[in-house]
Formats: C-alpha cells, sequence, structure tokens
C-alpha cells in the first residue's frame, strides 16, 4: 500500500512559510477583513462525534455547526486520534479541541451579541484597557490565527501518517498469518498519540518545541481573558 499524504515525507519538514503562503487570502470570501475573536463555549458544545473507520462525516461539534448554520465562521484548533473499540475490535476516530471551552469567529463589530445568542455559546471573551472602562471584546492578531492554522494542520498531517503507518501494520500481519507465520509484535506496536499537561489533552506530537510553547501561551491568553468574566 503506498501512501502519500504531502510531497514531504512528515509535516515537520513543511516548511510554516510555505503553509501560510498556501493559505494566503483563507476566509477572505466571509469578509473583506479578516477579525478574530475568541468565544467561551457551553460546556460540552465542543464534543464532537466519534466516527468508524471509513465513515464520511465531518465530525463539526455543536457549536461549530450552529456557528456557520447563522453565517459566522468559526475556526475551532483541533486534533484527532484513533482509539479501538474494547468490545468490537473496530478502529473509531475521535476529535478533541486543542482549547478546551474556547474556539474563535470571524466576525464584525456589529455581530457581537448575534454571536452570543448562538446556541452553545457563552460569552466572547473581553478585555479592559483602563480601570472602570467597560469591557471590549478581545481581538486576537491574524498572526495568531495563522500560527493556530498551521498547527492544526501539522497535528492533522501527523494523524495520517499514523493511521497510514498503522493500517499498513496491519496489512504486513495479516499477510504473515495467511503464510502460515506467526505476527511479529513489533508489526502490531502502533504509536499511539502522547498527551501531556497541554489543555485539552493535546497531543505532545507536536512536532516542535516552538508549536507547544505556542499553545500553552494562547492557553494562557484565553484563560486569563476568561477569568476577568467570572
Amino acid at each position: 500500500m503506498n501512501v502519500r499524504i504531502s510531497k514531504y515525507p512528515n509535516a515537520e519538514a513543511v516548511p510554516e512559510a510555505e503553509f501560510l503562503e498556501a493559505r494566503k487570502g483563507e476566509g477572505k470570501r466571509y469578509s473583506p477583513v479578516e477579525t478574530w475573536f475568541a468565544v467561551k463555549a457551553v460546556p460540552g458544545a465542543q464534543r464532537c462525534p466519534s466516527m468508524r473507520e471509513g465513515q464520511d462525516r465531518t465530525g463539526d461539534s455543536a457549536v461549530e455547526r450552529n456557528l456557520r448554520n447563522e453565517g459566522f465562521e468559526a475556526f475551532m484548533p483541533s486534533y484527532r486520534i484513533e482509539v479501538r473499540h474494547h468490545r468490537q475490535g473496530h478502529w473509531i476516530e475521535r476529535r478533541f479541541p486543542t482549547f478546551t471551552g474556547y474556539l474563535f469567529v470571524n466576525i464584525g463589530p456589529h455581530d457581537y451579541r448575534a454571536v452570543e445568542a448562538v446556541d452553545g455559546v457563552s460569552k466572547i471573551l473581553r478585555f479592559t484597557k483602563r480601570y472602570e472602562q467597560r469591557p471590549m471584546p478581545f481581538e486576537f492578531p491574524q498572526e495568531t490565527i495563522d500560527r493556530l492554522r498551521y498547527i492544526a494542520w501539522e497535528q492533522e498531517q501527523n494523524f495520517l501518517i499514523a493511521r497510514a503507518r498503522r493500517r499498513r501494520e496491519e496489512e504486513i500481519e495479516q499477510e504473515q498469518r495467511s503464510r502460515g507465520k506467526p505476527a511479529n509484535a513489533s508489526s502490531r506496536r502502533i504509536r499511539r498519540a502522547q498527551f501531556t499537561d497541554l489543555g485539552g489533552g493535546l497531543s505532545s506530537s507536536l512536532s516542535s518545541p516552538s508549536s507547544r510553547a505556542f499553545i500553552t501561551e494562547t492557553l494562557q491568553t484565553l484563560g486569563n481573558l476568561a477569568n476577568k468574566l467570572d
């Protein structure tokens, strides 16, 4: 089985500058100027449906689907893992948010209330510049969103490569059994996603320390803004 995800052997080899150039202009069809804000999701609204291998479904969460149905562009950084059903043995794909409780929306200044009225959205994250000033929605720089897009893409490539490797290992094992040879234990070894203390149980398969540091820094920013709402 020949599997080729891209012209590069792995996600780490893809220069971030090349990725951003390929994605240049993404989202411009929704708004002439991209202005991204973070929203706090209602507990459970980010839960994504589990998908059996081979199923053709988007796997969107309820809050993503509801925002898009109302005409808003939503971006929920996420990653996928595979787990094996404990009884039936088939593989299940599960998608998790990188930032549990938060996602981003591309909206204008007149859409704040409309977004907060969407089912699954709790609040837009706000901040106060000066004492006793009215809190204003916090706009995230475009560079932050572009970097998060790259990291999410990077994670997706790692997932696809790991899944292709697992499928090939299973094919090799079946071939060995069909020839009457004992299956090698190493052929059944699947490289599972590792987890750290990053928000949302983010997989440590992030390919660079700078990506892990950026995710941690963004999580801290979201947490600080959310604490001011409470």
